[in-house]
């Protein structure tokens, strides 16, 4: 997690553009990276979200020498989504699957 005057910081962290989910850094703190989180089927505006996200981190809180990444979470995506990522090289998308099983006690 990623950590601003000593205190540890993991979810909905502010900015001037709107709560980042979550915003963390690599272990040896080379890289921020922006967590950006859907309940439901992403579309191609949550990636100008990520990227306004990603430029406050790059702007107000990177270092010299450190670089800013982001991550899609989505039960899904689409054709639109997939057009704005293929020109966005710094974010990533992934899908989650949720399952459960109801077992009487």
């Amino acid at each position: 997690m990623f950590q601003d005057d000593g205190e540890r910081k993991g979810q909905q962290y502010p900015t001037d553009t709107g709560p980042i989910d979550i915003l963390a850094i690599s272990k040896d703190k080379k890289q921020l990276l922006v967590v950006e989180l859907k309940k439901g089927r992403a579309s191609d505006v949550v990636v100008g979200q990520t990227l306004r996200y990603m430029g406050f981190v790059a702007q107000e809180l990177a270092e010299p020498g450190q670089t800013t990444r982001g991550v899609i979470i989505a039960l899904g995506d689409d054709q639109r989504i997939r057009r704005a990522l293929a020109v966005a090289p710094n974010i990533d998308f992934y899908r989650y699957q949720v399952s459960f099983k109801l077992l009487k006690g």
